[in-house]
C-alpha cells in the first residue's frame, strides 16, 4: 500500500542517506496510513514511531480504528474531489488507483491492512515498526551491530 495512484508515500528513516530529509507535517492524521515510520499528534509534534511505547502505540491504535468510517470517508471525498489528470494513459491510471482505493475503504476492516496500523502493531508487540529494520531506523543485517539499540531511542 506504500504506492497511491503512482506516488511512493513510504518513508523510511535513513539519517545517513543522502536523499534525507525529516517528514514534514500533515494537514490530517489519515495522510499517515499509508506509511509505517511516522505519527503526527495534534500538539503538531513528529515522533517516529519506534521512539514511542508500545503503551502509546497502542492508543493511537484504537484511536485510528475508531475512526475507521470517518476516515474512509474522508480518503474517497478528498480523491474524487481533485482534478483529474490530463492524457489518456495518466487518466486509466488516476482511474484504476481511484478505482482501488475506493474498493479498499468500502471493506469492513480496511484500516488494519494499512502501513501504518501494521507498524503501530509491530510496536504494542515490542518489535520495530517496520519489519527487518532495528529500532535505529537500519536494516537488520548480518555483521551489522545494534546490541545498543533499543524501543525507544531517540535519533539524533
Amino acid at each position: 500500500m506504500g504506492d497511491w495512484f503512482g506516488v511512493d508515500l513510504t518513508d523510511y528513516f535513513d539519517p545517513g542517506g543522502d536523499d534525507y530529509s525529516p517528514p514534514t507535517p500533515v494537514d490530517h492524521w489519515s495522510e499517515l496510513l499509508l506509511q509505517p515510520t511516522w505519527w503526527h499528534d495534534p500538539d503538531g509534534s513528529i515522533w517516529r514511531l519506534d521512539e514511542m511505547d508500545e503503551m502509546r502505540c497502542s492508543r493511537i491504535y484504537g484511536f485510528i480504528a475508531r475512526h475507521e468510517d470517518e476516515t474512509g470517508t474522508r480518503l474517497a471525498w478528498e480523491a474524487t474531489r481533485g482534478p483529474a489528470p490530463g492524457g489518456d494513459v495518466a487518466f486509466d491510471a488516476y482511474d484504476r488507483g481511484l478505482g482501488q482505493l475506493l474498493d479498499m475503504v468500502s471493506e469492513r476492516g480496511w484500516i488494519h491492512r494499512t502501513e501504518l496500523m501494521q507498524a503501530l502493531q509491530r510496536r504494542m508487540w515490542g518489535l520495530p515498526s517496520v519489519e527487518g529494520t532495528c529500532f535505529c531506523g537500519y536494516p537488520v543485517a548480518e555483521g551489522w551491530e545494534h546490541s545498543a539499540c533499543r524501543a525507544g531511542m531517540e535519533i539524533a
